[in-house]
């Protein structure tokens, strides 16, 4: 009698990273390190079906067969610690869990790891931390070399609650000074700005009278650029405050309508309701949206800002009109001959005093306030310590005061 065989699946599959090996058993997966001297080492394992799960264990194999390779220590490392606390702590410790914000973490990470990660977390000391500040600062970073420090200083106060390490090291230092770059932004530059937006087309527009809406509410660019048409009511503008420590209460900002606010939002509505797709119109539900009727993602909204800016200066301004010229011509044609390559006039319109952000605009909103010592200023600011306002938001070139007699 023929017996007939039956082809098994291989329960062993390459990761693409010598020697690790991707094993699939009939609970879990499980991924392991073959060492040169024959023994072997289980580095991550999932249970099985969870993909989620899986695709987790694997990333975390193969940054450890990494390391491995690489000669870095790996049980009870700094990386090790980093890594922890990504997995575990920052997906709940963070009330930020954007796109953008998970980049900027991710970044922290890879230079604390970078600096750190071959360490011992509890041969860490003080010293190591300015070290760190020193180096930062001479690759030009000093100021976010502050706040990845703070980061690491929070990560370390997990590794003593995990038990890695006795005390956190890096409490209390001195951290990195630096001259700030403010930039004072006059309400006549956001009317002009605002003015011209009006006779653009649809993405320009829209940039205008978020500029206007912004210094009109004193909002700021995170709560401005997704605002939602359901914050449009009877009583005024309402937005939810973006910015706030984990923790802490929500703020609801409300502005009462005026009648120049009530022109800017119906000039918004007017042109979201241009949203167009070569197919179809779109029903936003956003004031400011892109043409597919969506909100702009942070880095689409800085670059259609940055094109409205160089048009508008280029109005009024020789230097930045040709520099504009010249960087169509030359984009056009590499257009047409990929050959040449990159190129950029070298020009930078944001260097322009003209020039500025969506960001300056709150802090010249608030300065108006102050300036006209309006009652309802610090509501306006919407800031839990007033000590802020005047130490990050007032512009005030001149402080006046009346006599005391």
């Amino acid at each position: 009698m023929t017996t007939r065989r039956t082809s098994q699946r291989s329960r062993k599959e390459a990761t693409g990273i010598d020697r690790l090996v991707k094993y699939i058993g009939a609970k879990k997966v499980s991924f392991y390190y073959k060492h040169p001297d024959g023994k072997s080492e289980t580095l991550a394992s999932a249970p099985l079906g969870d993909r989620k799960a899986i695709a987790e264990a694997e990333r975390i194999a193969k940054r450890k067969a990494l390391d491995i390779q690489a000669g870095q220590i790996i049980a009870g490392s700094v990386a090790d610690l980093i890594d922890r606390f990504r997995t575990e702590v920052a997906h709940t410790h963070y009330r930020d869990q954007s796109k953008e914000g998970k980049a900027v973490r991710e970044s922290a990470f890879e230079n604390l790891t970078k600096f750190f990660g071959k360490m011992a977390p509890a041969a860490l000391k003080t010293v190591h931390g300015y070290q760190y500040l020193d180096a930062r600062a001479k690759t030009g970073a000093p100021i976010k070399a502050n706040k990845e420090l703070s980061q690491m200083s929070t990560i370390c106060n997990y590794g003593v609650r995990w038990g890695l390490m006795e005390a956190n090291p890096f409490v209390g230092m001195m951290l990195n000074k630096a001259d700030k770059d403010v930039r004072t932004v006059s309400r006549s530059q956001v009317v002009r700005f605002y003015l011209w937006s009006l006779r653009q087309g649809h993405a320009y527009r829209t940039m205008g009278c978020a500029a206007m809406f912004t210094y009109l509410t004193g909002f700021r660019a995170a709560e401005v650029r997704p605002f939602h048409l359901s914050g449009l009511s009877d009583d005024g503008v309402r937005v939810v405050g973006a910015k706030r420590k984990k923790g802490e209460a929500e703020v609801v900002k409300v502005r009462d309508w005026s009648p120049r606010l009530r022109v800017v939002v119906e000039r918004a509505k007017r042109t979201a309701a241009e949203t167009t797709t070569k197919k179809f119109v779109v029903q936003s539900l956003y004031l400011f949206p892109n043409r597919k009727g969506q909100p702009y993602s942070k880095s689409g909204w800085g670059s259609v800002w940055q094109d409205a800016m160089w048009e508008w200066i280029s109005t009024f301004d020789t230097e930045a009109a040709e520099a504009l010229r010249a960087e169509r011509a030359q984009s056009a044609a590499t257009r047409k001959d990929r050959s040449q390559g990159s190129w950029t006039s070298g020009y930078s319109i944001a260097e322009h005093e003209a020039y500025f952000s969506t960001l300056d605009i709150r802090p010249a909103a608030i300065t108006t306030k102050l300036e006209q010592r309006s009652a309802d200023a610090y509501d306006f600011a919407a800031h839990a310590n007033p000590s802020t306002t005047h130490r990050h938001y007032d512009r005030r070139k001149v402080k006046r005061a009346s006599a005391t007699e």
